[in-house]
Parts: C-alpha cells; structure tokens; sequence
C-alpha cells in the first residue's frame, strides 16, 4: 500500500510544482486550435494571420525545392531590350506585331496569347500619307476634281484606322489561332481615374464568343448572385482588333496582400457574363476542351475541361476553398524558366534551327520584359519576375494536372495534428532538460518538415506548416522561461562590465558569441583611419597640463561622435591621433564610403572648434588624415589577461604612413587607391595625387587627395583637377618643361596648392638630372 501512495505523492507533487507551466502548455494547445478552427470557418481571408504566415512558409517551400523545368512546349513572346533596341520608341507600331504574327504562323506556332491590350488606336503617320499621295498623284502634271475627292475620302478612312492597325488585324486574323487580351477594374474608383465610369463595359459585346456557356448554378440563383466574382468595368481593345479573332480574355490576375502572384484567377463576371482568363481560356483551347464552372450557395465550387469530343473525359481543376475561382500556382522558377523569343527576332524571321524546333507546335505568350516597361509581378523565386510569366506557369500547371491544392481531407489531418503534439510534447517538454527540450523541438520541426516535404508537398498537396511549428515551438520556451531570464541577467552584468571599454558593437557581437572573448582574429577587409593633430608638440607646450587635457577633449570628443554615428570602431587614442575602421564587427559592404563621409565631416567639425579654440585664446588646430583600405586581421588582440579589439597588418601600416604624407604635401585628405576602387559613391571631388612608394614597403602606391566640396568654387575646383592631372602626365614623361608650366597655372586657381608646390620643387631638383630610362614615375619617401 505504502508503494502507491508514494508514486501518488510524486505525481501531485510534480504536478502541483508543474501547474504553471501546464496551464501554459494547456493555453499554447487551446489557442493552437481555436485560432485553426477559426481560420477555416472564417475561411482564410487576406487578413487572416495564419494564412499570411502560411503563404510564406509556402513561398519557402517552393523555393527550397528549387527550379522545375516547365513540361509542356509554352514559351514568351517578349517584347524585350533587344526589341526596344531595334525599334525603339515605345509603344511599336502595331505593323511589328503584325509582321512578327505572319513568321510566327510559318514557323508553325500553335497558339499565340496576348498579354496586352490595344485599347487606343494608333495614330497614322507622315509616311502613311505620303505613301497615300505618292500612289495618286506621283508623275501626273493635272490631277482630276473627282480624283482629288476620292484622295479626301481615302485620307477619311486612314484617320479611322491606321494602316498598321489594318496590317495588324488581318495579322491576327490570318494567323487565327490567337487569344487577344484585356484588362479590368476592381473597384469603381480605378474606373473613375480612367475616366470609364460612362460606358465602363465598352466593348464586351464584341466579345461574347469568348463567354462561358456551360455554367452551372443552385436552382433560383444568377450570376448577379456572386458580387464577389464581379468586376466594375473593363479596357478591351480597339474594335478592328476585337473584331479579328474569336477568342478574348482577361489577363488581370490579383495579387496577395504582400503583392506575391501566388493564385491565379480563372473566371469573372463581366456586365452578366462569366468570362474567362488568359490563362483558363489558352488551356482549354490547347487540351480542345470546353470550360465548365459550378456553383454552390458561396460561390464557384468547381472548374472543369469537359473533352470536345468524349463528355466524361473531365480533367478538375483545384480551387481555392473560397468559391472565387482561383488556381494555387505551382511555379516553375525565377525569371526566364520559361524560353524567351525576341519579338525582334520574330519580326526579322531570325530563328537558328534549335528554335524553329522550338517554335513548332508551340504556345506563346506575348508580353512585355524590357526593364522600364515590363509588368513586374513577384513571385516565391523572384522579385522581378514578368507578369507574363505567372500566366505561363499556371497554364503549364492545368495543362500537366500540378497545380497545388488543398484536398477537403486535409482540414482535419491538421487539427489532429495540432492535438497530438500537444498531447504528446508537453509533457515530454515540461519533465525534460532545456538541451533534451531543445533536441526534441528541432527533431520534430525537421522530422515534420520531411514527411510533409515527400508525403504531401510532392505530390501537390499544400498542408499548413507553420501552426504545428508555432505550437511546438512556444512549447519549448515556455518550458526554458527560467532559463531566458536568467542568461538576460547574465547578458547585462557583462555588458555593465564591457561597456567601459568595448566599443558598442563590439559587445554585442560578444554577447551574441560569447566564444569570441578569446585571443586571435580573422581575415577581412576593412577601411582603416588615422588622423593626427598638427603641430602638436607646439601646442601641448604653449598650454598648462589643464588646458591641454580640456584641448584635446574638446577635440576627441566631436571627432569621435563622428566615427560612431556611421557605424566606425574607435580602434584607439594614440597621444593626439585617432586610429578608427569600418567594416568590422558589422559587415558594413560601404565601409569605404562611411569612412571618407566622416572624415569630410570632421573636416567641417574641425571648422567650428578652430572657432571655439579661438574664443578661448588656445592655439590654432589643424589635421591631416589618411585612409587606407584592404585585408587585415581583425579581432582580439593582447595577452590572455588582457586584450583589446583592435586590427593589424600592413593595410594599417599604410593608413598610418598615408596620414604622415598629409603634411608633405599641405593638405588634410589622402586616399590610396585601394580606397577610391572600393568607394560606390561617385560624388567626391578626388585627384590623382602621386605615386609613392612609403617607407618599408617595395610596391608603389597611387594616392589620391579628396578636396572638401567648399576648399574652392566648384568651377575651379574641377578646373584644378583637371590641369593637375595633365601636368602630372608631362610629369611622369619627364617632361619637366611642360609639367612645370601646369602646376605654375594650378598656383594661379589656388596660390597655396601644397601638391603644386611640391611638384614644382621636384621638378626644380629633376630638372638637372639626365634623362631617366624606364623611370616609373614614383616617388619614394624615406621617413615616415
């Protein structure tokens, strides 16, 4: 008896201490269902959270599944940079399309799309005119009245109709097999700001070949039933145009709340009739088939291809649980995963063999992919994927029968699913170790993953991922709360500790990786900065120990508000100098950039302390600064006791040495070269200050000088670039003459030009010097 009441007392007592933590898992589970169970009695709507998070979970899964090669002979059209290079002002002349059509028809195209619309009718030009004239009245010296007339009413006609809209009509009236496209509006609004709220179904009638006939509907109901599937009005194409082919439909396709074109829509009514898509309309086309849609008391039930020439050959198409006619896109790919055929090649009948084997027995879609005038419509693989594309790929979907879908079976599975980890996982989760907790948590989430991935995923059928590893997921922090807490108060006593000394980032990089509080670094490339306060031994000896210590804070203290205000490391005070990069911790890929920007800016800050300075009878304050950028070994660097955050390498060297030259050539800014290479900013006004070669160092170095954008007006400054660079030329030609004449003239746009100076003088010295073979024209500095 004893042994029972013992177990007993060891449940209730692990129950009792476990309560909290079991009314969580208890809340975690319940609210897991409800909001499921929610979802799909509200029916998924576009506000709806969990549908938001499962969109993207899907977007994911495609793309980790990677690209699928499309299966049947579909290819674009495309009115792409090659077209707008041969023909360039856009929109073309409809005579292109016209042309391209009557290739296309002997190249033995099946179907052509359009993914347009002609809605305006094209102008007709001066040649048209003229060619008009010229057929009348070239050679005759007396033309007739009732000629003349029949010219005037010629002339009637071609305002009318263009040429070119004529050329094109009888095109796509030749070619036959052509699906012309049009657009709609959603909302009254759109209509209103396209100036279509008089007559906005214009041209519908033009189009009923192309309406649905077999429609099925729930006794006593109409299509004026479904306001959902209805639309506000339409942009057809030009009459001439509609009037050439039997077959019309719509290209619009809605995209989700994230502008992602996951579905594609299918059908909608227009003006009381049920019209087809682009995409709906070429497949049934293509499979010879004839479009059913049924209705329930929601809205469209069911899509179906009913086989012309066999009844109960049905292929269903699967629709979205909503009842508004939309197909869950399985995508092929990024960009271009579908073949692209220039409309230019196509107007110049420029096919090689492979392509004429590509184009036989194909379906094109035409639209637009030139970048500026393509309709860019996202999707999971590619921001920037053509809209064109998207049809592309839901037409290659219904034709090969995988499209995504969520079968009916589907909704309980889920709920039984969100049950039984909850049943199963919170106790396990709640009696185990943080690290066993952990495991399970990313075992299960992966395990899930797989038998969704080959049971599920692979063969179509889209099941929510993204409840079941929420649920699974707040299991596991609620069980490690504890555990949360405590490290956060662990992370701000070192941070508390650090932060006396650790630049910002640099804890934080340590608090995300405590590993790295250890001696050694690594390889990457950074911008390095030193600046140094001229003249400073002058300085320091001209003021009392207080006011120099006032002195040089006053001057770190801007300077460095700089470097931290754009993401720069205070690497270090050096006496007077400051030595900063970028790059490092954070990844900064215009870490060139933010270094020159902020040495500009202390440039201007320097400005207003030399003022301050001033007010409080401290000498005069001047600097100079050199940057350098290339690979470095970055990290902590000391003894195991101590050490600092700091980098090393002979790109810090050189940063060094490059801010030391500031002085030899009387200016402030020195680059070298591997700085202005890595600069994405082109707005600098920069010169090719010289070629060096610094102390302790073989491989010369070209050096630039940055001016500030004020040192001169900018006419001059631009002018004094200029020149330089051209006396710099005769410079390293030895041609002293010259060279000395263009540095004379720099001194004349700006007499303390120090780098003029120093060229003069130069010069001054080579001058009696023979000539030099296979001179290099670098100059090697022997002191640092």
């Amino acid at each position: 008896m004893a042994k029972p009441i013992g177990v007993f007392k060891k449940t209730f007592h692990f129950f009792r201490e476990k309560a909290v933590l079991i009314l969580i898992c208890s809340v975690i589970v319940g609210a897991c269902l409800a909001m499921l169970f929610r979802h799909y009695t509200v029916g998924g709507s576009k506000e709806d959270l969990i549908t938001i998070l499962e969109m993207n979970i899907l977007d994911w899964r495609v793309t980790t599944r990677g690209v699928v090669k499309p299966k049947s002979k579909i290819a674009i059209l495309a009115i792409d940079e090659k077209s707008i290079e041969k023909f360039g002002r856009w929109p073309f002349s409809r005579s292109v399309y016209g042309q391209a059509l009557r290739n296309l028809k002997k190249a033995e195209v099946r179907w052509i799309a359009l993914d347009a619309v002609f809605s305006e009718k094209e102008r007709p030009t001066l040649d048209d005119a003229k060619h008009l004239l010229v057929k009348h009245f070239a050679g005759k010296r007396k033309i007739p009245g009732s000629q003349v007339k029949g010219v005037i009413s010629e002339l009637e006609v071609l305002r009318d109709i263009s040429p070119a809209d004529r050329q094109f009509s009888k095109a796509i009236e030749a070619f036959g097999n052509v699906i012309l496209g049009y657009f709609y509006f959603l909302s009254k609004y759109e209509i209103e700001q396209a100036g279509r709220q008089e007559a906005p179904f214009r041209g519908i009638e033009e189009m009923e070949s192309s309406e649905i006939q077999l429609v099925i509907l729930p006794e006593g109901r109409t299509l004026a039933d479904y306001p959902q599937l209805t639309i506000h009005g339409i942009v057809p194409n030009i009459s001439p145009v509609t009037a050439s082919s039997p077959y019309h439909a719509f290209f619009s396709n809605e995209a989700d709340s994230d502008a992602v074109m996951r579905w594609a829509t299918l059908v909608r009514i227009i003006d009381g009739r049920l019209m087809p898509s682009l995409t709906l309309k070429l497949a049934a086309e293509m499979l010879e088939r004839d479009i059913l849609v049924e209705f329930d008391n929601i809205g469209i039930q069911s899509i179906e291809l009913i086989s012309r020439e066999d009844e109960t050959d049905v292929l269903e198409i699967p629709i979205d649980p909503l009842g508004i006619g939309r197909a869950l896109i399985n995508h092929r790919g990024p960009r271009e995963t579908f073949p692209h055929i220039s409309l230019a090649d196509a107007y110049d009948n420029n096919f090689d063999v492979k392509t004429r084997e590509q184009l036989k027995d194909a379906v094109l879609l035409l639209g637009m992919t030139a970048i500026g005038i393509n309709d860019m419509r996202p999707n999971p693989f590619d921001t920037t994927t053509d809209g064109v594309e998207v049809h592309a790929a839901a037409l290659d979907n219904i034709v090969n029968k995988d499209l995504l879908q969520r079968p009916k079976s589907i909704y309980v599975t889920e709920l039984l699913i969100v049950l039984f980890i909850g049943l199963l996982f919170s106790p396990l989760m709640i009696a185990s170790h943080a690290l066993v907790s952990a495991l399970l948590t990313a075992a299960s989430i992966v395990g899930y993953y797989f038998f969704d991935h080959y049971y599920w995923f692979n063969n179509g059928i889209w099941a929510y991922m993204g409840v079941p590893f929420i649920e699974i997921t707040l299991l596991f922090v609620s069980t490690t709360l504890f555990k949360y807490f405590s490290e956060e108060y662990e992370k701000r006593k070192v941070k508390g500790a650090f932060s006396l000394y650790l630049a910002p980032e640099v804890i934080d990089q340590v608090l995300d990786e405590p590993g790295q509080l250890r001696l050694g670094g690594e390889r990457k490339k950074l911008t390095i900065f030193f600046s140094d306060v001229r003249g400073f031994t002058t300085i320091s000896e001209s003021l009392t120990p207080e006011q120099l210590c006032e002195f040089m804070n006053t001057y770190f203290t801007p300077m460095t508000e700089i470097i931290l205000r754009s993401k720069g490391v205070l690497d270090k005070y050096i006496g007077d100098a400051i030595m900063a990069f970028w790059g490092a911790p954070l990844s900064l890929p215009d870490h060139a950039d933010r270094a020159l920007n902020s040495s500009i800016d202390m440039l201007y800050a320097l400005d207003k302390l030399q003022r301050e300075f001033k007010e409080k009878g401290f000498p005069h304050c001047d600097i100079g600064i050199g940057l350098n950028t290339g690979e470095v070994s970055v990290g902590n660097m000391g003894s195991n006791e101590r050490f600092c955050y700091t980098v090393m390498g002979d790109a810090v060297n050189l940063a060094s040495r490059l801010e030391g030259l500031t002085k030899e050539y009387g200016i402030r800014l020195i680059l070298s070269e591997f700085t202005v290479a890595t600069l994405s900013q082109t707005n600098h006004l920069v010169r090719d200050l010289d070629d060096i070669r610094v102390k302790g160092k073989k491989e010369p170095v070209k050096v630039y000088h940055c001016f500030r954008p004020d040192d001169l007006a900018e006419k001059d400054l631009k002018e004094l670039i200029g020149m330089f660079g051209e006396g710099r030329k005769f410079y390293r030609e030895q041609d002293w003459k010259k060279a000395s004449s263009i540095f004379a003239d720099c001194l004349k746009i700006e007499a303390k030009d120090g780098p003029s100076l120093v060229y003069l003088k130069r010069i001054e010295e080579f001058t009696s010097k023979p000539f030099i073979e296979n001179w290099d024209g670098v100059y090697t500095f022997t002191h640092k």
